[in-house]
C-alpha cells in the first residue's frame, strides 16, 4: 500500500504556507483570512480545516491562531526558503568548486553573495581590501597569487597597522619568488614586524579571510582573476572560518629570509636590477 503523502505536514505547510504567514502576527477570522489573501471563502474553509486537523492553528474566539507548532512550522519553512535563495545567489560561485570540496552550512547561512562584474573585474577585491582596512588583525589563506594586487595588500596592512598572519601555498611561494615583478612586493611583507608569511599545501582552490574575529569571506579564482566573494559576520561562519585555517596552520611553515635562505643580492628592486 502506498503512503499518502498528501497529509504530511511537509506537504500542508508548503500548500498552505501563506495562511500561516497571514497568522503569524495576529489572529483573524474568516473574512479577514479572505481579504488578506485574496482568496475565495471555500478557499479559506479548505485551508482552515487542513491547518486545523494538522495541529497548526486553533480557534479562539471566533478567529484563528497559530499553534505553537504552527509558528515553529511557518518559521522552518520561511528559513528554507531563505536559505534556498541564499544558495541560488552563490550558486554560480559554489559551482567553480570541484564536488570534493565541502564549505559548511554555518558559512553559507546568512551569507552575502558579490560576483565581479565583466566589466572591472578586479573591482571586487575592494571588498577584501575593506576588510583589511577596518582589522586589528586579518588572516588570510591564498591558494594563488593575486599578482597585480600584491603592493596595494602591503601598503593597506601597513598604512593601517594591521597585524596580519596569511598563509601561502607552497607553489604559489616558488613562483612570487622566481618572478622579478613581485619578487620585491614578496619579500617586503616577508621582512615586514606586523605580518607573519607561511607556506603549506593548501588542500582547496578557494582563499580565506578572517578579519578580527567578527568576519570571514571566501574568494572564488578563475584562470584570469577573482569570480567573486561571498562574506559572512555570524560567529558560526567565523568559527568553521577558524577551522580551516587551523587545519591550514597545522602544516604550515613560516616564511622568513632564514628558512628561504635570501640574501639582499637576491631581491629585486623597484628599478628590476637587483640589490
Amino acid at each position: 500500500m502506498m503512503a499518502d503523502h498528501s497529509h504530511s505536514l511537509d506537504n500542508i505547510v508548503s500548500k498552505r504556507q501563506s495562511f500561516l504567514e497571514s497568522l503569524r502576527n495576529s489572529s483573524k477570522g474568516k473574512c479577514e483570512l479572505e481579504t488578506d489573501l485574496d482568496v475565495s471563502r471555500s478557499t479559506v474553509d479548505r485551508g482552515i480545516r487542513e491547518l486545523e486537523s494538522a495541529g497548526l492553528i486553533m480557534h479562539t474566539n471566533n478567529k484563528y491562531q497559530l499553534t505553537l507548532a504552527g509558528r515553529t512550522a511557518v518559521t522552518a519553512v520561511q528559513q528554507y526558503h531563505r536559505r534556498l535563495q541564499e544558495i541560488d545567489t552563490g550558486r554560480d560561485l559554489l559551482s567553480t568548486l570541484s564536488g570534493d570540496i565541502d564549505i559548511a552550512d554555518d558559512f553559507l547561512d546568512g551569507a552575502s553573495s558579490i560576483q565581479a562584474s565583466p566589466e572591472i573585474p578586479d573591482q571586487i577585491i575592494t571588498y577584501l581590501f575593506d576588510s583589511i582596512e577596518s582589522a586589528d588583525i586579518f588572516r588570510g589563506i591564498s591558494p594563488v597569487a593575486l599578482a597585480g594586487h600584491l603592493d596595494e595588500f602591503y601598503t593597506m596592512m601597513t598604512v593601517n597597522e594591521t597585524v596580519a598572519e596569511h598563509i601561502i601555498d607552497e607553489d604559489v611561494v616558488e613562483t612570487l619568488l622566481e618572478a622579478p615583478e613581485l619578487n620585491s612586493g614578496f619579500i617586503k611583507q616577508i621582512r615586514h614586524d606586523r605580518v607573519r608569511m607561511l607556506s603549506s599545501d593548501i588542500p582547496f582552490t578557494y582563499g580565506l579571510w578572517i578579519a578580527d574575529d567578527t568576519e570571514t569571506g571566501i574568494i572564488f579564482y578563475t584562470e584570469t582573476g577573482v569570480r567573486g566573494i561571498i562574506m559572512n559576520d555570524s560567529d558560526a561562519a567565523v568559527q568553521w572560518a577558524h577551522t580551516q585555517w587551523e587545519s591550514a596552520m597545522a602544516d604550515a611553515t613560516q616564511i622568513n629570509e632564514s628558512t628561504l635562505q635570501l640574501t639582499d643580492s637576491d631581491i629585486e628592486d623597484d628599478s628590476g636590477t637587483r640589490n
